[in-house]
């Protein structure tokens, strides 16, 4: 009998020690998703540089990121982006804009819920970024 109680308080033991473990703090950190002004998200750009997990995302229609985009930027239409989404890494760091912010918004919405850890929305689009007298090419 006072094995099976010995047993029963071991294997509660593992039970408890088990739920707490799984239970705890996560060790994946909480995912950065939020929105920037756009100096603030020239100097994340200017402090990236050319790292390959890096990626800047003009949501825009193909017409307008070809009449003027932030230098370094890939056109990844709002309209398509779900088909795109799971060629991104979830591990990268993106700096995401539109025209005025609306569509970016949405797309942010759409990698966080997809697993993304590192999201920067321009505040105000490439209207402020142009506003703020920030370069743009292609103009």
């Amino acid at each position: 009998m006072a094995n099976q109680y010995l047993l029963l308080a071991f294997g509660c033991i593992i039970t408890a020690v088990l739920i707490g473990g799984c239970s705890g703090a996560s060790s994946t950190p909480d995912p950065v998703i939020r929105t920037v002004p756009p100096t603030e998200a020239y100097a994340l750009i200017h402090e990236m540089g050319q790292r390959p997990e890096f990626v800047i995302i003009d949501v825009r229609r193909p017409d307008e990121f070809a009449a003027g985009h932030i230098p370094g930027a890939v056109n990844i239409d709002s309209a398509t982006f779900p088909e795109y989404i799971t060629g991104l890494d979830p591990g990268g760091v993106y700096v995401v804009y539109c025209q005025r912010g609306g569509r970016s918004a949405g797309v942010c919405t759409m990698m966080q819920e997809a697993g993304f850890g590192e999201v920067y929305e321009i505040e105000g689009g490439i209207s402020a970024w142009k506003a703020a007298g920030l370069p743009v090419t292609g103009e």
